[in-house]
């Protein structure tokens, strides 16, 4: 559930910034392809309109050129060559047609010198309106071509000038380059005859199957399908209406753009879903584990803080017992008491001197006991007290001995020797007996672990040694030559509940509660340590003079 989540937070606005984002792209993308095949037809109609209007005047400034003793004759014959020469390959013929619409003058390869055009189409049209370019036709050559003619008045009777455009040459001015690998451009009439080549098929004067939306505009744009392609159209006029110039590409070349952006956003998409996915396995494998390792630490941490209690209720009732076992120990000291006292009356009088000087050292030997178990129970009191820091003037010359032997018995049993060592000069200092005890026998109890762990019931040696730092400080110090701890562990020695020993053996506030004992002392407790050889821990507390 947790992968899941990891996974679909971050996809979803991931997703939503890709689709925003392809989204506008893409219609912007189309809005320019759009944009630019009704640019291409308009540029393509400026052209064609540019051509025809200067093959007109052409045609005007010739015939407006022409003197009026060479209409007819040779010398009209050698104007208009000299017209169609001048022309250059734009046009294929030339006539001079006079008001009877017969050729007066005729240049050209199709021998059309006495063609009469009185009932042509395009002659009654030019007479009209006094220019006229045609659709193309076969007429009398039976060849795809196109005319344009124009008109002028010379003593009130009209001549016209026609002449034959080149088709290959405006078809080819129409379908220039221009429009990508598949655009392509092409000119039909009012019955959608191609009045010039399609390069995707179409030749002069066959009818173009398509079924174009109406002209209602001077330029309109559209999509469609022809032939299985779908494409984008743009349709402009031409020569007054009467031509449609058609230019058209594949969308799939024209929306290219829009492609490729779908490509990419689906690549981005991809990379950044493995990318997500990939995090949140690593994020959630780690976040699992630190939950994991956090349950672990507050399971030990439950149960180190169940220890402690247990450890506070055991020091509540080991007072409560020592309390208690004081009070038959004072019953037998004061048993003891008349025993001696009934001892020496019956010395006085008994006959087996021998037997009598036992009884006196049993008796003796009682009253050692009792007084060392009266001391450690109340050592076993001062320890274990609540009351608040009792700060006394101690000597430690006096202080360590005593403390050394509460713990001189366990360390015999396990081989240790320990040693105790006051300098002279070491100061006096103030602090409460039952908290400094309780520092020191931490340590040595801790010293003692260290020592049977690496030696076992033999070669272990405690030192314990006080002296004074020069500047007014009472230096302690315990050294074992147990089996050390690792640089690790010694940055972490004084946390609460951190132990090097094995579970179950200990609980980590040792050294916590010492480290904060010593420091409101107002002084400091240090370790020095190397694995494998031993530790040393120094204590230092100011002098009562300080």
């Amino acid at each position: 559930m947790l992968l899941v989540t990891m996974i679909v937070i971050p996809a979803i606005p991931l997703l939503i910034s890709a689709a925003i984002g392809f989204y506008s792209f893409a219609g912007a993308s189309k809005r320019f392809a759009i944009s630019s095949i009704r640019q291409a037809a308009v540029d393509r109609t400026a052209l064609i309109d540019e051509f025809l209007h200067e093959r007109r005047s052409d045609l005007e400034s010739f015939l407006a050129l022409l003197p009026e003793d060479a209409l007819r004759g040779p010398k009209a014959q050698a104007e208009v060559a000299s017209w169609l020469h001048s022309g250059g390959q734009v046009f294929q013929d030339m006539g001079l047609i006079d008001p009877q619409g017969r050729h007066s003058a005729y240049a050209g390869p199709f021998g059309l010198a006495d063609k009469d055009y009185r009932d042509a189409d395009w002659y009654k049209e030019t007479l009209q309106n006094g220019y006229f370019i045609s659709d193309v036709y076969l007429g009398y050559r039976k060849v795809p071509h196109f005319v344009i003619a124009v008109t002028r008045r010379i003593d009130g009777q009209v001549w016209t000038l026609r002449a034959t455009v080149n088709p290959t040459i405006f078809g080819n001015m129409v379908n220039a380059p221009g429009i990508g690998d598949t655009g392509e451009a092409y000119i039909l009439n009012r019955e959608g005859l191609f009045q010039t080549n399609r390069r995707s098929g179409g030749s002069l004067l066959e009818r173009d199957g398509y079924a174009y939306p109406a002209q209602n505009e001077n330029l309109v744009s559209f999509t469609g399908s022809d032939g299985g392609e779908d494409y984008l159209f743009a349709s402009a006029r031409l020569n007054d209406g009467k031509w449609r110039l058609i230019v058209r590409q594949k969308e799939e070349e024209a929306f290219q753009t829009v492609v490729m952006a779908g490509y990419t956003v689906i690549l981005v998409l991809l990379c950044g879903g493995a990318v997500i996915v990939v995090l949140a396995l690593i994020v959630s494998r780690r976040l699992s584990e630190t939950l994991r390792g956090q349950a672990e630490a507050v399971s030990k941490l439950e149960g180190q803080l169940l220890q402690a209690a247990r450890l506070a209720e055991l020091g509540e009732m080991a007072a409560g017992f020592a309390h208690e076992i004081n009070n038959p120990l004072q019953i037998m000291k004061t048993d003891l008491a008349l025993l001696e006292l009934t001892l020496k009356d019956v010395t006085d009088v008994c006959d087996n001197r021998e037997a009598c000087g036992e009884l006196k050292e049993i008796a003796d030997q009682f009253q050692i006991q009792i007084g060392r178990c009266a001391a450690i129970t109340r050592e076993i009191l001062r320890f274990g007290r609540q009351d608040a820091p009792h700060v006394e003037d101690m000597d430690l010359a006096e202080f360590l001995p005593k403390v050394g032997a509460m713990v001189q018995n366990k360390a015999q049993v396990s081989g240790i020797d320990v040693t105790c060592e006051v300098a002279p000069d070491v100061p006096r200092i103030l602090a409460d007996p039952g908290q400094l005890q309780q520092v020191m026998i931490n340590l040595l109890n801790n010293a003692i672990h260290a020592v049977v762990d690496r030696h076992g019931s033999k070669g272990g040696r405690i030192d314990v040694a006080a002296g004074s730092d020069g500047r007014g400080r009472a230096v302690i110090t315990v050294a074992d030559n147990g089996s050390g701890i690792n640089q690790e562990s010694l940055s972490k020695i004084f946390m609460p509940f951190f132990t090097t020993k094995a579970p179950g053996q200990g609980t980590g506030l040792g050294l916590s509660v010492c480290h904060s004992i010593i420091d409101s002392l107002g002084g400091e407790l240090t370790v020095a340590s190397t694995k494998g050889e031993g530790t040393t821990f120094t204590v230092r507390i100011p002098g009562k003079s300080a």
